[in-house]
Parts: C-alpha cells; sequence; structure tokens
C-alpha cells in the first residue's frame, strides 16, 4: 500500500512539472468513444480513446467517474497503433460522467493527462 502511494506521488509530481515546463496546451488525445461532451441514450459498454502516437499501456489510466461515484474497469489494452481501450464492467445508468485519463504516448516520454464529459440518458 506505502509503495501504491509513493508511485501516485511521484507521478503527481511528474504530471505538475511537465504542466510548468510546457507552454503549450499540447494533448495526444485526438478523438474518443463515448465522443467529448456526447449525450447517449444506450450505455457505452467500453472506453477507448485515440491519441496521435501509440500509448504505453503500462504507464496509462483510465477511470469512468459517474452519479454513483468510480465505475469498475477492467482489461486496459490498445486495438489498434494509436489507442487504448478498456471494459466498463458496472452499470452505466442515466447521468453526467467523466473520464479521466493519463497515458505517454509514442517515443515522448512526457506523462499527459486530461478528462472529458459525457452524459447517458438510458430509454
Amino acid at each position: 500500500m506505502e509503495k501504491a502511494i509513493s508511485k501516485l506521488a511521484i507521478l503527481l509530481a511528474c504530471l505538475q512539472l511537465s504542466a510548468c515546463a510546457s507552454s503549450s496546451a499540447y494533448a495526444p488525445l485526438l478523438r474518443a468513444e463515448p465522443a467529448l461532451g456526447a449525450k447517449l441514450i444506450r450505455a457505452p459498454r467500453t472506453i477507448r480513446l485515440y491519441f496521435n502516437a501509440l500509448p504505453d499501456v503500462a504507464q496509462s489510466s483510465l477511470k469512468l467517474i459517474g452519479p454513483s461515484g468510480e465505475h469498475q474497469l477492467r482489461g486496459m489494452h490498445i486495438m489498434a497503433s494509436d489507442d487504448l481501450m478498456i471494459e466498463i464492467i458496472d452499470p452505466v445508468t442515466t447521468g453526467q460522467y467523466t473520464i479521466e485519463w493519463v497515458t505517454v504516448v509514442g517515443e515522448d516520454p512526457s506523462i499527459h493527462a486530461g478528462s472529458f464529459n459525457f452524459s447517458v440518458t438510458v430509454q
């Protein structure tokens, strides 16, 4: 547990340093499924993020946060040469959702992070 907390602290420090070191608003995320700001009428079963280069699964994380808190996800993997995909385990119900992501892409050792929202109205 202590080791995990140390790794998280290091990751957060790296994120802060990379944000300070870069003056550009560069983000490698090109698109997502569900899409940024999407208004869905069916609950998604997976999350898929597309980047401008191959993401490193070992240095990546995805979170799905909804009305009842953080959802359980499993099986993060790459499907093509530029994406991350993960299965949503918990049922997605009507409400607002946030996807938070962290990754390293291509040969660039920089840690990139972001988040976006979408909504679901299950009929």
